[in-house]
């Protein structure tokens, strides 16, 4: 560098030489007009580009998501498991007097003792009652006396056209005491390959209403029919608070539909899949469940018949004490479930429509198979099917509105139109600045120099003389 010249400062340079738009032009403006000009221009643009910047970093963190709905079609679909319930616990004519008189706290909201049982209209005195029910649970009486699926209870069962028997449904305890579940096996679920009623599964069910024994002054139900679910294999039968209800005398036709849901974990969605005690697979249905039943245990140190756990079994006097005013505040919320959506459920919905059964001449050729009468079948009986529609099924998905990378588009896209800037231009940036607190570290760690001013040449000459005289002396 010429001594006449004066070097330029590094944000001059940074300015003429960067790829950022505009700065250099402030840099080569031919008139003070034009630099101003940029100068705004710059500053509108850069003003733009941070306010789209920190809407899109407030989006970002808002963890908005949106709801990605998709109709799948199949060639086959898996078959919904098909829960049913009788709505009664008990069959009068199975009961002894002995039993009655254990049961009557949990049935009729009153002791009975066994003579005020025999002393009553209808008893029968004849019978024996000097057995005794020691170590005898609800659960025990209710797989020997309660609702079942054997001859003649179910005198029809098919699944697309096939005999099936109840050695093809899982028995399990529910709010209505036996439940029955077709199609449970979740590592080999059955599937329906054609659609329409005649591909599914239908059958034909006996309630035995003269044999009813539950009370709606006891807590117990007025309803007389059958309870049906659809519901995923992993998923435990909740029949007191989900399900269908249908009457005798009718043959109902339902439809399922199957929905799959896929939801988001925290920040942006809410599910989350706990480690449930008694459940291999979390869900909302097991979770409520278990949460039940250690409420229960928790304040009556039982637990009942119907809800999960290791805990002794309750006895009726307790059941009706203390179980249902435990079971009424989880109801009501006081006893809270913490019981998170799950991250992928599957959902069942039905459409039921309703015809009249049997028709007169099938009702004629049938009751003799069947050992009953056309009046008794109407008044009785329950004639379902249970099919898929259409081989489709819908696909709900929380998705994230706004994802790592649609975020560093969006910034990329921003940056380009507001201010014409890259990846690189950014190591530019930093490179600048690098460059510059390098600049002021080494400013303030370089060691002060003294300057010391050259003498005179006379006076250099003069000493140069006095320290050296014999340098200037000449030799002939």
């Amino acid at each position: 560098m010429s001594p006449g010249e004066e070097k330029e400062s590094p944000e001059k340079e940074f300015a003429g030489n960067t790829t950022l738009h505009g700065l250099n032009r402030i840099v080569i403006a031919p008139s003070g007009y034009f630099r101003v000009l940029w100068v705004v221009a710059i500053l509108g643009s850069y003003s733009g580009f941070a306010y789209m910047f920190s809407s899109m970093i407030i989006d970002y963190f808002s963890y908005r998501t949106i709801t990605d709905t998709k109709l799948e079609f199949a060639e086959d679909l898996t078959f919904p498991a098909v829960t049913i319930c009788n709505m009664n616990k008990f069959d009068e004519s199975k009961l002894k007097i002995i039993d009655f008189s254990y049961l009557s706290l949990f049935l009729y909201g009153v002791q009975l003792d066994v003579d005020a049982i025999l002393a009553s209209p209808g008893a029968y005195p004849d019978e024996t009652v000097n057995s005794t029910l020691e170590g005898v649970t609800v659960g025990d009486l209710l797989l020997e006396k309660g609702f079942n699926l054997q001859w003649p209870r179910m005198p029809l069962c098919k699944w697309k056209g096939n005999p099936c028997t109840q050695q093809d449904f899982n028995h399990s305890f529910g709010y209505y005491g036996n439940c029955y579940t077709f199609n449970a096996d979740a590592n080999s679920p059955l599937k329906q390959t054609i659609q329409g009623s005649g591909n599914g599964f239908v059958a034909f069910v006996d309630l035995k209403v003269n044999d009813y024994t539950e009370s709606y002054y006891a807590s117990g139900n007025s309803e007389v029919g059958l309870k049906l679910l659809l519901h995923d294999q992993n998923e435990p039968p909740m029949m007191d608070t989900q399900g269908i209800a249908l009457a005798p005398g009718s043959h109902a036709f339902i439809a399922a539909k199957r929905t799959l849901y896929e939801n988001h974990v925290p920040p942006w969605g809410v599910c989350q899949d706990l480690q449930l005690e008694y459940y291999d697979t979390y869900t909302l249905n097991g979770c409520y469940l278990e949460c039940r039943s250690k409420h229960v245990v928790r304040n009556c140190s039982c637990r009942p018949y119907d809800l999960p756990g290791t805990a002794p079994s309750c006895d009726p006097n307790t059941m009706f004490s203390c179980v249902r005013a435990v079971l009424d505040q989880v109801t009501r919320g006081e006893l809270e479930c913490n019981c998170p959506v799950p991250c992928s459920m599957t959902a069942y919905s039905m459409s039921v429509s309703y015809a009249g059964w049997p028709n007169k001449l099938t009702g004629e050729y049938i009751s003799p198979l069947w050992g009953s009468t056309g009046e008794y079948l109407e008044l009785n009986g329950v004639m379902f099917s249970v099919y898929y529609e259409k081989l489709n099924y819908q696909k709900i998905t929380e998705l994230k509105a706004m994802d790592g990378g649609q975020l560093a588009s969006n910034i990329g896209g921003m940056m380009g139109l507001f201010i014409g800037a890259s990846l690189l231009t950014v190591l530019e940036v930093w490179e600048y600045l690098w460059q510059r607190v390098l600049g002021l570290l080494g400013k303030q760690r370089r060691p002060r120099v003294i300057e010391v001013k050259s003498p005179p040449d006379d006076m250099e000459r003069g000493i140069r003389n006095v320290a050296f005289p014999m340098e200037n002396t000449k030799i002939n």
